[in-house]
């Protein structure tokens, strides 16, 4: 398959100017475009590579199969700006079915980028139980804890990946959301929490609530972050802005945020201890 051949094809047809920015899940382009109306999906559909083209929640999907990340590769050579420098996205009207797609949007692009690790960390726990299965590997030793570590990290880490991932997604500064992130699953506040004592931050009460593997809280957080951060970028004097304070903001009332409130609206998870779902 030569992508370099349909990547030129691909840019061809939407237009090097009409694109704003590009991005890929497992199998398909995502394009936002300025103007989709002048796209002919069939030509699209026509190029060498591509099984499929649909418009769904303001982005043009071309759709290639388990080698895109290849023919993404040769899109970014030819000059195609990455969802990774953030660009303005089309506004769809604020209807009911807008904002429903927009969020799905928000999570399916937030969580594809994911995937890879999920899956190698639950093949790791797969291999683990036929080896274990198989009396191959002694689940007392240090061999089993390791690959155990192995096959749950991409679970128990799951907010922080998400929270760099989301914060792509709002355009937010992607290193404080991951900070935050960071905060709901510090070593202390975890040992906080099974202590099962009450808890106070700013005389506000703590919702104790274990975030290792969860979905919804961080998902949440970012978005609100968004909205957090330009407030804040908008308001402390640019003298002050690129030092210390607006990180120190951007981080402080977000987390106090996540730990006071956003825990009580409760957390979805993705179990690791065996399985992988949501509950």
């Amino acid at each position: 398959m030569n992508y370099e051949s349909s990547a030129k094809q691909i840019l061809n047809v939407l237009g090097k100017d009409n694109i704003q920015s590009a991005t890929h899940c497992m199998t398909r382009l995502r394009f936002v475009l300025k103007d989709e109306a002048v796209i002919d999906d069939e030509r699209v559909k026509k190029i060498p590579g591509v099984m499929g083209a649909m418009r769904k929640g303001g982005q043009y999907q071309i759709i290639i199969g388990n080698e895109v990340a290849k023919c993404f590769a040769e899109l970014k050579k030819l000059g195609v700006a990455s969802s990774d420098e953030p660009a303005e996205k089309p506004k769809e009207k604020m209807t009911l079915k807008g904002v429903g797609n927009a969020i799905l949007d928000y999570i399916s692009g937030s969580m594809s980028a994911l995937i890879q690790a999920l899956i190698g960390g639950g093949m790791i726990r797969v291999l683990l139980m036929i080896l274990s299965l198989c009396g191959m590997i002694d689940e007392s030793s240090s061999t089993y804890a390791f690959l155990n570590f192995f096959g749950d990290a991409p679970f128990y880490f799951m907010p922080v990946m998400l929270a760099y991932t989301a914060s792509q997604k709002m355009n937010v500064t992607p290193m404080l959301a991951v900070s935050v992130a960071g905060i709901l699953l510090h070593p202390n506040f975890t040992a906080m929490i099974d202590a099962g004592d009450p808890m106070t931050l700013f005389s506000l009460p703590v919702t104790p609530v274990t975030y290792s593997s969860t979905v919804i809280p961080i998902l949440i957080m970012v978005w609100l972050m968004k909205y957090i951060e330009k407030l804040i970028r908008r308001i402390v004097p640019s003298l002050l802005s690129s030092s210390f304070l607006t990180p120190l903001l951007i981080i402080l009332i977000p987390g106090t945020i996540a730990v006071v409130a956003v825990g009580s609206l409760g957390a979805c998870r993705l179990c690791h201890r065996g399985h992988a779902g949501l509950a």
